[in-house]
């Protein structure tokens, strides 16, 4: 073996030295290097891609509204989707201290075009808006959309329904369909604000007529003058009168802040699994070298290098492996934020003009690296305790040589370890629920600490079953084992995190989708058929009434029309989700999704009036309890409700308030309907019903009809999108670690080829070792396997009542016994396909080789 050498009697290490040292390892360890790298870059991949996406839809939304509103400070918003008298803009330009107000009008809309439809936010804009400093004279869209009319649609939008400048499409709106023109796609920047963003911009007369508001707004952005901010808001609120919302502008930020809280914290907690899981992947191959980089250090001191010099080069080496692999892993992870977890949420682009722009920042990457790099260090501590005082410069030799037994001290000693962290996470996370991030990280450091009593209880029992079983290679593949014990140990570890990491993010992100599924199912049974307004899957689009009931009442099979009537309703940070059902509604509430109150006592309270049911976390956040009463900001000024029953969030992740239609219809002063129930006789086809609806309502083409089986299912799909991340990461994670089993396995028995060339030696054929190796391999994934499982499923428990205490979201624990099954298979069937090729060409390893070991 020939390495590079320096003179022992130098101080310093000369930094091309340094290199030359580096480079030895990468061209006779590759493989080893890749292993352990591989594991940092998946670490650091799952945690910047997560953050990435999570942070840009703030920071892309937060470019959006500063588009939208330029340099307004102030706003007053109406507290249902009718909005108000737009003449109160030209009061309010006459207050003093106001400098300049526009009105805005906002409306849920569908844009159909030639490639498809797309949900957005149509903003009909008021002329006056240009005083503001949104959009200025040098833009093409100022002059172009403001005097000629017709809609500007964002490029992606654009891109999306396949239409471009001078297109016609279609637009839907209150049930109609309106042919209107694209008049341009946005430039300037409003664009850049609203590139990627889910809006349509339209001059404000334009908007009103094609939503049927005529001389209304849902908002007036308002721009004091300097200094008289606190006298225009004292001015703003003697005008809305209890009646209007006057707040600033950023509150809406705020707002959807509190929307996609959920979500955020359960990527987050996953991510924090997926990137502990990473880090101790890393961990484990870099185990797979202690006995290597001892013998390197052993090597070093012997030619007279000092402890100082030995911990520079080995400190450079992991410098240099964390640097390169945390490089490569922000640039995976901005691939996966950009693709698998780059996605606006449907069900918040309902109440939110959102923007899918991707936004990175510098302390993100740098913050990626570094943890990345401090990974790497401390995952090489391990093979510098043969730098402690008296330790032999040539002991590690004398090590290495014995057959890699596991002393029974150490595997009690870790044991106890995991016995004592597993019990310490308990307390802790039932004690306090904010620490299951850190509980969950945690559990991937037990699984670690118990996998060498886990292997070592079954290597023994498998070793008395091979005694039993003439001519079984079992015997063969666990006496390798046995021989090899610190480095199977790393590999049955790498499994085990792979399979808990899997199986706690998959079996939280089940039973998160089980709940919220449970509560779409049960919303909408209530009724055969729905009436909608568009895309709304939350039921909050209304839509002139206009006879639309009588017209379906009127259809033979038909027994029953309901309105059903709802919206977003502004309480603090929270924009609720109003539900009013009919009194004779069959069920006012989802039975699933009660967490305190009596059922049917909230029921007959909400019928009779005057009572609400509010979501958890709405109800913890005032220190409300059933019984109690809550003041809701209705158009009608504050009311009082009584608080009948304590809800889930019922999929929507701010919360919901439900009352009854009259309550509805007397304190938001509308009877137009959001939705219309129906009900058929029973025994006659749904189909047949809805197809006579569908006719019966031609004249009004942007009403959709779907069954309670069509409906539920788009809810849920959107539902599904919004957590798709999780799924992502729980499967990436394990392609990813099932990769670095096979191939530290694959890497293993290649080494090995010496050895099992003496065993050819003693008369075992090629097959026969072939077979030993594959046992061998599926023995230690069954054993990482197992201590993943078992940790996986308590972690999947903890996760599962941390998502309910934190997110207000249903998460019934079930133990996911088909997705357990799937999750081995995938990792064992994935490392022994990847496994079988070299293992066969290594068990053919000619004999004489035997003979030169």
């Amino acid at each position: 073996m020939s390495r590079p050498s320096l003179n022992p009697t130098i101080l310093g290490v000369r930094s091309s030295m340094l290199f030359r040292f580096y480079g030895w390892r990468l061209r006779r360890h590759t493989v080893q290097e890749l292993l352990a790298g591989g594991g940092i870059a998946v670490g650091v991949a799952l945690v910047f891609g997560v953050l990435v996406a999570n942070s840009s839809l703030m920071s892309s939304a937060g470019n959006l509204l500063h588009g939208l509103v330029g340099s307004v400070r102030l706003e007053v918003v109406a507290r249902s989707s009718s909005g108000f008298d737009e003449g109160l803009a030209t009061k309010i330009r006459q207050l003093p201290g106001v400098q300049a107000a526009a009105g805005l009008l906002r409306e849920e809309v569908t844009v159909l075009g030639p490639r498809g439809r797309e949900s957005v936010q149509l903003i009909g804009i008021d002329p006056n808006i240009i005083q503001l400093g949104v959009l200025t004279q040098r833009e093409p869209v100022s002059s172009e959309l403001l005097l000629a009319g017709g809609l500007g649609l964002p490029a992606e939008v654009a891109r999306t329904i396949g239409a471009g400048q001078g297109n016609r499409v279609t637009l839907y709106a209150n049930g109609e369909a309106h042919p209107v023109s694209v008049r341009l796609v946005l430039s300037g920047a409003l664009a850049n604000a609203t590139r990627d963003g889910t809006v349509a911009i339209a001059l404000l007369p334009l908007a009103q007529t094609l939503t049927g508001k005529l001389e209304r707004v849902t908002q007036v952005l308002v721009k004091p003058a300097p200094g008289a901010e606190a006298l225009v808001a004292g001015e703003l609120r003697r005008l809305a009168a209890g009646r209007l919302d006057v707040e600033p502008v950023q509150e809406e930020l705020r707002q959807l802040g509190s929307a996609e809280k959920p979500t955020n914290q359960s990527t987050s907690l996953f991510a924090a699994i997926g990137g502990m899981v990473g880090f101790l992947l890393a961990l484990n191959a870099m185990l797979l070298t202690v006995p290597e980089r001892r013998r390197f250090i052993a090597d070093l001191r012997m030619q007279g290098f000092d402890s100082h010099q030995v911990l520079l080069i080995l400190g450079f080496q992991a410098l240099l492996l964390g640097i390169g692999a945390s490089i490569v892993g922000v640039a995976l992870g901005d691939v996966l934020s950009h693709t698998l977890f780059h996605r606006v949420p449907l069900y918040l682009a309902v109440a939110f003009p959102l923007s899918s722009a991707q936004l990175i920042h510098l302390s993100t990457v740098l913050s990626a690296i570094g943890a990345g790099v401090l990974a790497t260090l401390i995952a090489s501590l391990p093979p510098l305790i043969d730098l402690r005082p008296g330790r032999p410069a040539d002991a590690v030799f004398r090590e290495i040589r014995d057959e890699g037994g596991v002393s029974r001290a150490v595997v009690l000693w870790l044991a106890a370890v995991g016995l004592i962290v597993l019990l310490a996470v308990t307390v802790l996370v039932l004690s306090i629920p904010r620490l299951t991030v850190l509980g969950g990280v945690a559990l991937a450091l037990v699984a670690i600490c118990l996998i060498p009593a886990v292997f070592v209880t079954v290597v023994s029992v498998l070793a008395r079953v091979g005694e039993r079983i003439p001519g079984s290679m079992l015997v063969i593949a666990v006496t390798e084992l046995r021989s090899t014990a610190t480095r199977s140990i790393a590999l049955a570890g790498v499994a085990a995190l792979a399979v808990y990491g899997s199986v706690a993010i998959g079996g939280a992100r089940a039973d998160l989708l089980h709940g919220i599924d449970g509560a779409i199912s049960h919303y909408f049974s209530t009724a055969d058929i729905w009436v909608v307004n568009g895309d709304d899957i939350f039921n909050t689009n209304s839509f002139a009434a206009d006879g639309t009931a009588a017209k379906i009442a009127r259809i033979p099979d038909v027994t029953a029309v309901r309105t059903y009537q709802g919206g977003l309703l502004n309480v603090g940070v929270r924009r609720l989700w109003v539900r009013a059902r009919a009194p004779n509604d069959p069920a006012m509430l989802e039975a699933g999704q009660l967490v305190s109150g009596n059922l049917a006592r909230a029921t007959e309270l909400l019928r009779r009036g005057g009572w609400a049911a509010i979501s958890s976390e709405l109800a913890s956040e005032r220190h409300m309890r059933v019984g109690g009463s809550i003041a809701l900001p209705t158009p009608s000024g504050s009311e009082r409700f009584g608080v009948a029953a304590i809800m889930t969030n019922s999929g929507w992740p701010p919360g919901a308030i439900t009352i009854n239609t009259n309550d509805y219809s007397r304190y938001w002063h509308t009877t137009d309907p959001s939705a219309l129930e129906v009900d058929i006789r029973g025994g006659v086809a749904v189909a047949a019903v809805k197809h006579a609806i569908e006719g019966a309502l031609g004249d009004r083409p942007g009403l959709l009809v779907r069954t309670s089986g069509e409906r539920t299912a788009e809810s849920e799909a959107s539902a599904r999108q919004g957590l798709r991340t999780l799924g992502e990461i729980a499967t990436l994670l394990l392609i990813a670690a099932a990769l670095s089993v096979a191939s530290a396995l694959g890497a293993v028995i290649w080494q090995r080829r010496a050895k099992l060339a003496s065993l050819r030696i003693q008369g075992f054929d090629y097959r026969q070792l072939w077979r030993a190796l594959l046992l061998e391999s599926l023995i230690l994934l069954s054993i990482g396997s197992l201590d993943g499982v078992l940790l996986g499923i308590y972690g999947h428990a903890l996760a599962s009542r941390w998502l309910e205490l934190t997110t207000g979201f249903s998460a019934p624990f079930s133990l996911a016994g088909v997705q357990i099954l799937e999750t081995f298979l995938l990792v064992a069937g994935m490392a022994i396909v990847v496994i079988a090729v070299p293992g066969l060409k290594a068990a053919k390893v000619p004999a004489n080789m035997g003979l030169q070991e």
